[in-house]
């Protein structure tokens, strides 16, 4: 990456880092703080109510994608002309597709009884009332979240974190105060209402501010054909969001109808603490994507492709290392933070755990396929996957419970997406044998599995209970891991890439200012 690059990511990952570390502790607190104040049944209705709105998203079909690759070649050469055409296009876009989530999000109304399996939940508020504030929620941030798409497409998403992330906290801490004060879940959902038109509006005038063209009423409309190859792609893109909206917004609902309603409760703890992690964690692949659109637009394919590898080599240690303290701790988190009434089967979280590492290192490869502008290939990839996951999840469900839904999502992600993308990018990107990607892929997921063996028989040392045992045991973990992964990977090209790169833009800097390094002459 080219030095404006590399301090663009580094400026993304570290602003958002940040406010996410914060975000996270908050919001444990407050699932704490929720828990005792309403108890499981709301904490479920939540739950299926966010999932059954995650599948309503397809109608944003993709646009975001579309915009963000749109705007790459304007931005880099200065067509602000340009600029101001997809932005109107793409207002008229989110529009529509504002009102199209509300819409159908009303006439799925009188459906929502048939969702529930077993008996009613025992809350006193009006479901369909609840429903409508959840809706309201999701619809209202289309009309304002277009402008957003500049300022990443100029590579300072830190300053979307900044925004979006201050209100999230901000929100956080008025929920947890008011539940406390009143025990009422429709003041807690009227607050996250509220934050969130807060925070769009306010985000929608920076961008205005930064970027003021972008408002002026004179404008060129886009012509028929750069309107049709657009268009082109956000097809293509609807199919393939759409198809993983349902993959990825469906467990909840299959639980609810397959198992129980209240399962959806004991299990959202544990996608809380995975969310949080990721939430964390997927700052560092995120902070680069318009930064890999850059590279991807002006770089040799050798180039593309050893940046690709070090993604991919980066994505591989740190999601392992999640996804096996995921599966080495969290039920024992969930029993000191919530109680013990709150664990689940270790195989349950085996399937979770497994679930959040297949899905996260395939970041890199959806990375390059969307800033490629591999739309319209492989589209039906998701498509595949959704109805495997559906069938599956039932099946599975059936058969070993809970823990099979999160099996079927593994492997319909896997065989489809997981397939497809890697075979895209190798053939059209980097023209070499995809079968390199698959061999490194499962080389890697063998040492991840040897390195999380030996973490944890070193872990079975420590006898001390409670929270001091709890703390120690991942303190020892994330030492050994981490050590262990060190020395497999000391010698290999793309932990010397990343050493380098550190290094000579960071470390290097810093030690010049400190005078403990002298500067290279010119």
């Amino acid at each position: 990456m080219s030095e404006s690059r590399t301090k663009n990511s580094a400026r993304n990952a570290i602003v958002s880092l940040s406010f996410y570390a914060v975000y996270t502790i908050a919001g444990f607190v407050l699932r704490k703080v929720f828990i005792d104040t309403l108890g499981n049944d709301y904490l479920s209705v939540s739950g299926l109510f966010t999932n059954i709105l995650t599948v309503l998203s397809f109608a944003e079909m993709g646009i975001g994608n579309a915009i963000i690759f749109n705007l790459y070649k304007p931005i880099a050469t200065g067509d602000t002309e340009k600029i101001k055409s997809l932005m109107k296009l793409y207002k008229k876009a989110y529009n529509v597709v504002g009102l199209c989530v509300l819409g159908v999000g009303l006439l799925l109304i009188p459906f929502l009884g048939s969702l529930i399996a077993g008996e009613a939940p025992d809350i006193k508020e009006n479901l369909i009332f609840l429903y409508v504030l959840y809706l309201i929620n999701t619809s209202i941030s289309y009309f304002f979240s277009f402008k957003q798409s500049i300022i990443t497409a100029h590579q300072k998403n830190y300053i979307v974190s900044a925004y979006t992330n201050t209100f999230k906290i901000l929100q956080l801490v008025l929920q947890g105060v008011f539940l406390v004060m009143t025990h009422n879940f429709v003041v807690y959902l009227l607050i996250q209402v509220g934050c969130t038109v807060m925070n769009n509006v306010l985000l929608a005038r920076r961008a205005g501010k930064l970027y003021p063209y972008i408002n002026d009423k004179e404008y060129t409309p886009v012509t028929k054909t750069e309107k049709k190859s657009i268009f082109k792609n956000v097809r293509a893109l609807f199919l393939y969001k759409m198809a993983s909206t349902i993959l990825n917004g469906t467990d909840n609902i299959i639980m609810t109808k397959v198992i129980a309603l209240a399962s959806v409760g004991l299990v959202s703890n544990f996608n809380l603490i995975i969310q949080a992690i990721s939430s964390v964690v997927d700052q560092i692949p995120n902070a680069v994507v318009a930064s890999v659109g850059n590279l991807n637009a002006s770089e040799s394919k050798e180039k593309k492709n050893q940046i690709f590898d070090v993604m991919f080599f980066a994505c591989v240690w740190i999601y392992g290392f999640c996804a096996s303290g995921v599966f080495f701790f969290s039920n024992e988190f969930v029993s000191i933070v919530f109680g013990p009434k709150w664990q689940i089967d270790p195989i349950v979280i085996f399937a979770l755990a497994l679930h959040f590492y297949v899905s996260s290192v395939m970041s890199p490869s959806y990375t390059y396929r969307t800033t490629l502008g591999y739309f319209v290939q492989g589209k039906y990839a998701p498509v595949a996957a959704s109805i495997i996951n559906i069938v599956l999840s039932i099946v599975l469900g059936k058969w070993i419970g809970l823990s099979g839904v999160f099996f079927a999502t593994s492997i319909s992600r896997f065989f489809t997406m997981g397939l497809v993308d890697p075979i895209l990018i190798y053939k059209n990107c980097f023209q070499k044998n995809p079968v390199i990607y698959y061999i490194r892929y499962f080389g890697f997921f063998a040492v991840v599995a040897a390195i999380s063996f030996a973490s944890k028989t070193v872990m079975s040392f420590i006898t001390i209970d409670g929270i001091a045992g709890f703390i120690l045991r991942v303190a020892v973990y994330a030492v050994v891991f981490n050590a262990l992964a060190l020395l497999v990977s000391f010698k290999t090209k793309e932990f010397s890439y990343i050493k380098t790169t550190v290094y000579e833009k960071f470390i290097k800097k810093i030690l010049i200012k400190l005078g403990r390094v002298k500067p290279e002459k010119e």
